[in-house]
């Protein structure tokens, strides 16, 4: 083998040695999967705090309209018992129709009650996946940045151990802190329609967790 064959050999080993020792030093992460908590996110941000008031927003306006038809019921029911002629005895049909009047009444309220239930854990969903949705480009640039191929979260996934190496979780903070800072959110709910008799129960706010 002549000398510029030689040198050419070296120079292509060195290099490919070079190519090594770098990859090893700055931990590249080709084929790596990167894992964020986005709870941990969410509470650091402040939107888990946005996502909360917003469905306590919703329930308290729920609440509000429940009770107001449950008034109205009341003082519908009670208008028919006193235009019944106390002078002479109610008949068993009146009584039988009034009887009605209530169950149906109660029937309506518990629909409407279950109807709410529905809507807020509705409502609790869009605002997790909407959170999700402002994640994912994030936290997908700062893994292409720092060399991962794909991202997992904690949330949704079992991980037993993992390198702290590929969790994203704070670069994720840090970059929606910036783009994405929480902000005050307003929802108004749906009007209830149907008049209702008995009690209205109080719409409960569920828990919000970006991991359902």
């Amino acid at each position: 083998m002549n000398r510029s064959a030689i040198t050419t050999v070296v120079a292509v080993v060195a290099a490919f040695g070079v190519g090594l020792t770098w990859s090893y030093f700055t931990g590249s992460n080709q084929g790596s999967v990167a894992i964020v908590d986005l709870d941990e996110v969410a509470r650091r941000i402040g939107r888990d705090k946005e996502m909360i008031e917003s469905v306590q927003t919703q329930a308290g306006a729920l609440n509000t309209q429940l009770v107001g038809l449950q008034n109205k019921a009341i003082q519908q029911l009670k208008a028919v018992r006193d235009g019944l002629n106390e002078d002479e005895q109610i008949t068993n049909q009146e009584a039988q129709q009034f009887v009605r009047l209530q169950r149906s009444a109660q029937v309506q309220l518990t629909q409407l009650q279950q109807r709410a239930k529905v809507g807020l854990n509705q409502h609790r969903q869009q605002l997790v996946s909407q959170f999700r949705k402002d994640a994912q480009p994030i936290a997908a640039k700062i893994a292409k940045e720092r060399g991962f191929d794909s991202v997992i979260t904690r949330n949704d996934t079992v991980v037993f151990s993992f390198d702290e190496a590929v969790d994203i979780t704070d670069d994720v903070v840090k970059l929606m802190s910036a783009e994405m800072p929480a902000r005050p959110a307003k929802k108004t709910a749906p009007k209830a329609k149907t008049p209702v008799k008995k009690p209205a129960a109080t719409a409960t706010a569920p828990a919000t967790s970006t991991t359902n």
